[in-house]
């Protein structure tokens, strides 16, 4: 009987194990991420983890950016392994150097899927997953100033977008992960000539890993499991 409940639980606690242990050891990993800002983007103060020159005005001048650290915004990424989906709120303006321009500031509910072209090489760093496309990717963003749909837009080597952890270097001197892509935007996606890239228009965000209640449900699992045997 002894060794019976033995075998048992050691099946039990090797189940965990198996569920547990067996995602590859990528940098990245499945699971959600809160985004903020990053420390080096080209137009800031104010800081921002999105920017969508042009958003209101078609103007190149008028650089529109997105604190994702604003009290009001909460922004997170999604990798399920196959798809990076972006989504939350984020409150946004002018940038006019130090601040917003007066009467272009609002929280947008911003929503962006990545589902053609991802990839996850497995490096461990800066290409840990990655999308390798072009206007075949979209999302929208909506606010009391106006509803907007968005594209994915290539560089010149055809990546649209990355999301890695880069250790010590980081991305343009940020350590941890970073996301950064480039974006088309538009009133009309559906056709490519209404949907533009005005000057810059891109990610640029940094992301942490939000904790995953699965772990500790599969910890829980496992002692259940033993209980189990033991009272048999």
């Amino acid at each position: 009987m002894m060794n019976l409940e033995k075998k048992s639980a050691g099946k039990a606690v090797a189940l965990a194990c198996v569920l547990a242990c067996s995602v590859p050891a990528y940098a990245i990993s499945i699971g959600t991420y809160s985004l903020g800002n990053h420390s080096d983007g080209s137009e800031s103060p104010p800081a921002y983890g999105l920017r969508l020159d042009g958003l209101l005005t078609g103007a190149s001048n008028e650089e529109y950016t997105f604190d994702f650290d604003h009290a009001l915004s909460n922004m997170t990424l999604t990798y399920d392994g196959t798809t990076v989906v972006i989504d939350g709120a984020a409150y946004g303006g002018e940038d006019i150097g130090s601040g917003y321009q007066v009467g272009t500031t609002a929280v947008w509910d911003i929503h962006f899927e990545y589902i053609i072209g991802v990839s996850q090489p497995g490096d461990g760093g800066l290409d840990d997953v990655r999308v390798d496309t072009d206007y075949n990717n979209f999302g929208s963003l909506s606010s009391s100033l106006g509803t907007f749909e968005l594209a994915d837009k290539a560089d010149g080597s055809n990546m649209s977008f990355r999301f890695g952890d880069e250790s010590g270097s980081g991305h343009r001197g940020e350590p941890g992960i970073s996301g950064w892509g480039w974006l088309r935007h538009g009133t009309d996606c559906v056709n490519e000539s209404d949907c533009v890239n005005v000057q810059y228009s891109d990610w640029l965000f940094t992301a942490s890993p939000v904790p995953v209640p699965a772990a500790a449900w599969l910890f829980g699992s496992a002692l259940i499991g033993l209980v189990a045997v033991k009272r048999k």
